[in-house]
């Protein structure tokens, strides 16, 4: 028994340069899961990347809070302090919950593709 047949890395028609991903082609039919292709240390490099980009984010962020209260253009306290008015705390509430749904979606969507590719477009792409 034998696995799925695997197609020659494709180029760029432009640079020549080999496309290094493991989808090697139009999506066609069902989608492909990239988790399962994924090694799992690429997955946890990602995360652990994104968490430290965050952080700096969150350094960031308290250096120029710092840097505004050092100068009184805050108060003190500020931000820990700062309490939004009823349509600011509404616009907030609805923009994390679209945010929210925006990132979990992706765990619960079905992996039918929303559109589909005319299969002959693979040989369009092969002509270049």
């Amino acid at each position: 028994m034998s696995g799925p047949k695997k197609s020659a890395p494709q180029t760029d028609p432009v640079t020549g340069r080999r496309f290094n991903a493991s989808l090697q082609g139009p999506v066609t039919g069902r989608e492909p899961d990239f988790l399962e292709q994924l090694p799992m240390d690429n997955a946890v490099g990602a995360i652990m990347a994104l968490t430290a980009e965050v952080w700096l984010l969150r350094e960031r962020l308290a250096a120029l809070e710092a840097e505004l209260e050092s100068r009184k253009v805050l108060p003190e306290g500020a931000v820990e302090n700062h309490r939004d008015s009823a349509q600011q705390a509404e616009t907030r509430a609805a923009d994390l919950a679209a945010y929210t749904e925006r990132v979990l979606a992706e765990l619960t969507r079905n992996r039918e593709p929303v559109s589909t590719i005319d299969p002959g477009v693979e040989g369009f792409l092969r002509k270049g």
